[in-house]
């Protein structure tokens, strides 16, 4: 049986084309993105003109181990499984060219090239040391943020000789642990707001900035509406700032000249209507008007025009706290047209600083040796040079890599999407090269190292990265869970996720899935909910709540052993963190379940680590009498 997506997966490993594919959760990417290598494999004439990129070392050599396993299974009789035989098909006309070129690939495996995205940066600063700046490959740490604290409080010791830092520091109430952690912060992201900083060379390129963005809100808000919202709110708008003004209060002054000629317009000279409309539709907690809450306070008197009293309540009555309008109504609250003089000086002092922090974290990445992987990429940038003076490094890439295929894309980050912009500059349409990008913007986890899932919705809106024009395909078919599965988390993943997607916050649309196994005998999904108790109560409380739900989980396993005990398969518990196992494991033991967890205790607790730190205590210092009594 194929699945219902078999066309889609089909048209994907076409090796003419370029592509944007969105592969959800189970929906056999890995065995995809093989396929493609090994069709590309068919007509390249050497292996190292395909590069395939993923972002762990695990999974490069996986999909390199599923490569190489699918060559030799080639070398078997064709399969009877239907599900394997595009692959044998694929994999025999690789080895056909494998043989004509005479590569030996099934020997000379080292010479498919499937590295991390980090390795390839590696290589290029390694190419090119002199053009890069860093004269070599230094260590990339992961854990950068010792680093970004030195450089924080080394511009803070400049305090006395830079001005600007100094006016940033008062800003802040001279608390330097606040100004140690805004350079921290701020330092961890640097790839984000550095090119605009540099590009920004007065105020009036920010205050640019921030014209469209309050554009772009207000756009939002205005789409967030519904249909005919001006027509139907203008009257109701007029009629409350009247009654609010005839009882002396202050009503709705930016509203009172809106009109059928005078409509709101999403632009930043009229912000101030548009907040205006937030005190109209919002409470002063931000949630919308009920219905019920439609009164005098608010200038719509009882004794009044029933008429607009009934319109307001009809038009609050279909929405709730969730309603996409009122969250963007909200973010447009504390917006402002345009900066002060003083904020102006401000953003004038924090650029200086912010660039003097840049300055010294680079000393600190030669002081240590390390760098971070925002410096990696940035410096393989730099050695590739400009797509109008490439190096020599970026044009001898552009004659020998004729492939490139991208894995988790959605983790890609800005400094990242430059460098494979980089990398296909000046690729055209029809001339043999190809772009193939894969991943789930759904499945994003990688905000740690900077990824911004917009990147992927930006992409596949346009359908282009850089120079090169792709195609978006979307697999929908899920090889991985039941059907009971499947349709229940389509069913809570479509109320979770966002109806729309929004490229500078993240927002990502559920896309459901199509389970292709068939579902096993009594297969269901049941929800056990336990209510954590709201910050701010007892502690005791909590605890109740952690113990019942532990409770609930001995009990639920007792059960699955009973009921499964003739299958060799273990029960499985799944937790959010693995912090939350620890108690788990007790109460299991507890209850007579034998367990098993593999690096869940902490390095820390283990009895041979505390033996030791004690013994290192009682040799560093003799007089410590519980440490030798531990002993």
């Amino acid at each position: 049986m194929r699945p219902s997506d078999y066309e889609v997966r089909a048209t994907a490993v076409d090796p003419t084309q370029s592509f944007l594919v969105q592969a959800p959760a189970g929906s056999g990417k890995t065995e995809l993105l093989t396929d493609r290598i090994l069709a590309l494999l068919a007509l390249v004439r050497n292996p190292e003109e395909i590069v395939a990129i993923t972002f762990t070392r695990a999974a490069a050599a996986e999909m390199h181990a599923r490569v190489i396993e699918k060559l030799q299974a080639a070398l078997e009789p064709e399969p009877l499984e239907e599900y394997k035989k595009q692959s044998w098909h694929l994999a025999r006309q690789a080895l056909q060219n494998d043989a004509k070129q005479g590569w030996c690939l099934l020997e000379h495996p080292a010479r498919l090239s499937i590295r991390t995205i980090d390795s390839l940066c590696a290589h290029l600063v390694r190419a090119m040391p002199l053009l890069s700046g860093l004269g070599g490959v230094p260590q990339v740490s992961d854990q950068a943020s010792t680093l970004y604290l030195v450089a924080a409080q080394k511009t803070i010791a400049h305090a006395d000789s830079e001005p600007a830092v100094a006016q940033v520091i008062k800003h802040l109430g001279v608390n330097l642990v606040d100004v140690e952690q805004l350079l921290v912060h701020m330092l961890a992201i640097r790839d984000q707001w550095l090119p605009t900083l540099r590009q920004a060379s007065s105020i009036e390129h920010l205050q640019s900035y921030l014209e469209e963005l309050v554009v772009d809100l207000l756009e939002r808000v205005d789409q967030a509406l519904p249909l005919g919202w001006q027509q139907d709110l203008q009257p109701c708008a007029i009629y409350a700032h009247e009654n609010l003004v005839a009882e002396g209060k202050a009503g709705l002054p930016a509203l009172a000249d809106w009109s059928a000629e005078n409509p709101l317009l999403p632009v930043p000279e009229q912000l101030a209507r548009w907040q205006a409309l937030l005190d109209l539709l919002c409470t002063s907690t931000g949630g919308p008007r009920k219905p019920r809450g439609i009164s005098k306070a608010c200038g719509f008197p009882a004794n009044g025009n029933k008429a607009l009293n009934q319109q307001m309540k009809d038009w609050l009555e279909p929405f709730d706290e969730l309603s996409a309008w009122v969250g963007a109504l909200r973010n447009i609250q504390y917006l402002q047209p345009e900066y002060s003089d003083e904020q102006a000086e401000l953003l004038g002092h924090l650029a200086r600083t912010l660039i003097l922090a840049v300055a010294e974290l680079r000393l600190a990445f030669i002081e240590h040796g390390q760098v971070d992987f925002i410096e990696i990429a940035q410096r393989a940038l730099d050695a590739l040079g400009q797509e109008q003076n490439p190096s020599e490094l970026l044009l001898r890439l552009d004659r020998s890599i004729s492939h490139l295929l991208v894995d988790e894309f959605q983790d890609t980050s800005l400094n990242q999407i430059q460098l494979l912009e980089r990398l296909t500059s000046g690729w055209q349409s029809g001339d043999g090269r190809t772009l193939f990008l894969v991943g789930d913007p759904m499945q994003s986890i990688y905000r740690f190292r900077k990824a911004e899932v917009g990147l992927f919705l930006q992409v596949q809106r346009e359908q282009r990265l850089g120079d090169v024009s792709l195609r978006a395909l979307t697999l929908t078919n899920n090889f991985r869970s039941a059907v009971t599965v499947v349709d229940w988390v389509n069913q809570l993943g479509g109320t979770l996720f966002p109806e729309q997607a929004d490229l500078e916050l993240g927002a990502v649309p559920y896309n459901a899935s199509e389970a292709f196994q068939v579902d096993q005998e009594n297969a269901v999904v049941q929800v056990h909910p336990f209510v954590t108790p709201q910050e701010g109560e007892q502690k005791e409380n909590l605890e109740q709540a952690r113990h019942a739900a532990q409770e609930r989980v001995v009990e639920l396993c007792k059960q699955a052993l009973v009921r499964y005990e003739a299958s060799p398969k273990p029960v499985a518990v799944l937790v959010r963190a693995r912090s939350h196992l620890g108690p788990l494991m007790q109460a299991l033991q507890q209850a007579g379940i034998p367990t098993k967890a593999v690096d869940i205790d902490s390095l820390q607790s283990r009895p041979v680590v505390q033996d030791l730190v004690q013994l290192v205590r009682a040799l560093k210092h003799p007089g410590d009498r519980l440490a030798w009594l531990s002993l």
